[in-house]
């Protein structure tokens, strides 16, 4: 026990004992423990905190909450259900159709390039269609004042309904998730799930959850699908890369699909096949003030798939101007 000495000012009323690191004299705590300023820059977070908050610590670093998600939390909300139920798909050989970042509902919406990519998936005869989320525009008036003013289609109701019109023209399976634009506005701000109301209202439409989902292949392989949060990089494949980056070994997928940043691109890094989506809206007035391109069209891919992984992978890309 080491010795602590108190004051003896009525002014200035203070105790310092050693530092539990160096014996420094110190009139620093930290949880309850004398420790000097030096040997505090050099402690860790769980070096800091009492044992009560090191064991709430350890039980959000074992739920794999996101950042987003715990914010949420504390605000008194709930957790999103990120991930639905995974879809399989059977054979060696397939071939699928793929878009995104549609944004029905937004004035700059291309609905011929829509109707132009589902009557090719038709007519290729693909197995199935993924769309990488943001089928809506939903509305982000809190964060984007005025861009109310940009939307032809205004609620989710309305939003849903143009959806059904269009998608009801696909005659494959469509496997799809959502995107921020519908879970930071409708979800998040009503309660407002689209994504089962699509699958409700779309006989043929597999909604695999909120911004991430997979769909399992043959051998124990899956395609990934991933709409995140956050700007365009500086250069094309950066965000890309840093997405592949952050999966563990024996989690990576075979294939990932990335949407949000409605860029065309495909790469092959740490062995994945990395598809970007593109998209099919025009150049918003965000995106033109922000300098940020559009890259409008889709995908059909021929893909093969055997125990050693994929042995082939053929993105053809359909792209609008």
């Amino acid at each position: 026990m080491k010795k602590v000495y108190k004051s003896l000012s009525k002014n200035y009323p203070y105790e310092r004992s050693g530092c539990i690191r160096c014996d420094r004299l110190t009139t620093k705590k930290v949880g309850g423990k004398y420790i000097c300023k030096e040997c505090s820059i050099e402690m860790g977070l769980e070096d800091k905190i009492s044992s009560e908050e090191r064991e709430y610590l350890s039980i959000i670093k074992k739920s794999n909450l996101t950042r987003e998600e715990l914010k949420n939390l504390v605000k008194g909300g709930k957790v999103l259900e990120t991930s639905g139920k995974p879809y399989g798909v059977k054979g060696n050989k397939i071939i699928f159709g793929v878009f995104g970042d549609s944004h029905i509902g937004h004035n700059c919406f291309d609905e011929r390039l829509m109707d132009y990519a589902i009557n090719e998936f038709n007519k290729r005869d693909v197995d199935f269609v993924v769309h990488l989320g943001d089928i809506c525009e939903g509305h982000y008036e809190n964060k984007r004042q005025g861009s109310i003013l940009e939307l032809n289609k205004i609620g989710g109701d309305a939003q849903l309904k143009e959806a059904v019109i269009h998608l009801k023209k696909l005659k494959k399976p469509l496997y799809f998730i959502t995107g921020n634009h519908e879970t930071n506005t409708f979800y998040k701000m009503g309660g407002f799930d689209i994504g089962k109301q699509l699958e409700e209202k779309l006989p043929n439409a597999h909604y695999l959850g909120i911004q991430h989902g997979e769909i399992k292949l043959d051998y124990n392989k899956k395609i990934q699908l991933i709409h995140p949060d956050g700007g365009t990089a500086y250069a094309i494949s950066y965000k890309p890369q840093k997405i592949a980056e952050s999966l563990e070994g024996g989690t990576k997928p075979s294939v990932l699909l990335i949407g949000h940043f409605h860029k065309a691109e495909y790469l092959f890094y740490r062995n994945i096949h990395i598809l970007q989506t593109a998209t099919l809206e025009s150049q918003t007035p965000f995106q033109k003030n922000n300098h940020l391109s559009a890259h409008k069209g889709f995908y059909i891919v021929t893909m093969e798939v055997s125990k050693d992984g994929i042995s082939k992978f053929v993105p053809e890309f359909y792209p609008a101007y």
